[in-house]
């Protein structure tokens, strides 16, 4: 559980139960649908920009779409500020006076003080920060809710890759090879993905299931097959085969990956060496706990650019996600910007 769960859960019990709505809910709809919401309607909005009184709401805007939601607002104006979270969540009216009360409470106003910068819920999809700054009458709240975009930094190093080096979308594919699901994105996404090279650069992450009996030898397997240039031919068998190797006994199965090397076109012999040695087994639980810092919970789950997608196969989800990503600045730049102000 991170920093932002056990603050929030604590302003659960002060009376947010309810507001938690996932933040994509409304983030990343057109800046319009944003302002149009029933509880920005006492604010006056100007542009991108929403004012009541001494409050200002600001609307980051990249690619069309809304990025993130910032409040400027007195301490005795918790309603503005909660306002403008419950905007950028997409939750309605209702949840307005529990999250006031959690502003109000002096616990949550001291951790407010130190400020912070966390992922809203276990999804890791979107970002909460909040500060408290100034004394007395000059005391004010800037909170701030925005997507979250992970940098190429925080994502686990893998030389399984289709596509070109140099396309400007990256995909990345956190996946499980006994996971029907991910099969299915493999016979389906996948293929779309893979006929347009110059456009998207595929990247595999191994997320094996510990519930998926034979999932971590076929990682491994894998990743045998990528030491020798063929993951991608060798994952091909892989899922091809899918209903042959996945229901058999780990003997069986590991007699089965050794003999679909021959298939995919590898170098049997080093290929039974490498997977026998289980040289690949760091490399495949590096990329399983890197997963899970970048929120990963199943499989599969995809990345564009690194934005967290609900459904990669929803084209106007992923148009959205390249709009906001290869815009000039990027979202990513101009939410990072912001959160300078709050670490």
């Amino acid at each position: 559980m991170n920093r932002t769960n056990t603050i929030l859960i604590q302003a659960v019990s002060l009376g947010l139960l309810g507001a938690l709505a996932p933040a994509q809910a409304q983030l990343l709809q057109p800046v319009a649908a944003t302002q149009a919401q029933a509880i920005l309607k006492p604010f006056a909005p100007a542009g991108t920009i929403l004012t009541r009184g001494t409050t200002k709401i600001t609307l980051d805007v990249v690619g069309g779409r809304t990025v993130g939601v910032l409040a400027e607002a007195s301490l005795g104006n918790a309603e503005d500020a909660a306002r403008a979270v419950l905007a950028a969540w997409g939750s309605p009216e209702e949840n307005l006076a529990g999250l006031v009360k959690t502003f109000n409470d002096p616990k949550f106003q001291a951790t407010a003080r130190a400020g912070f910068v966390e992922t809203t819920d276990d999804s890791g999809a979107d970002l909460i920060a909040v500060k408290l700054t100034g004394t007395g009458a000059a005391a004010r709240w800037n909170v701030y809710a925005a997507v979250n975009i992970q940098p190429d930094s925080l994502f686990p190093a893998t030389t399984n890759a289709l596509g070109n080096a140099g396309a400007p979308n990256v995909i990345r594919i956190f996946s499980d090879f006994q996971c029907p699901y991910c099969k299915q994105l493999w016979d389906t996404a996948l293929v779309g993905w893979k006929a347009k090279p110059a456009e998207y650069r595929v990247l595999h992450h191994q997320f094996p299931l510990s519930f998926h009996k034979n999932a971590f030898a076929a990682a491994e397997a894998s990743e045998c097959a990528g030491a020798q240039g063929k993951f991608g031919a060798y994952a091909d068998v892989l899922f091809a085969r899918f209903s042959e190797w996945t229901p058999q006994a780990a003997p069986a199965a590991n007699t089965s990956f050794n003999a679909y090397a021959k298939t995919a076109g590898l170098n049997a012999t080093t290929f039974k060496l490498c997977l026998g040695s289980h040289s690949k087994k760091a490399s495949v639980d590096a990329q399983f706990a890197a997963g899970k810092r970048v929120a990963v919970q199943g499989t599969p789950t995809v990345f564009l650019n690194g934005v967290k997608l609900a459904d990669y196969t929803d084209a106007e989800e992923l148009a959205t996600a390249q709009a906001i990503t290869t815009a000039k600045p990027s979202a990513g730049t101009v939410i990072g910007q912001r959160l300078q102000s709050f670490r």
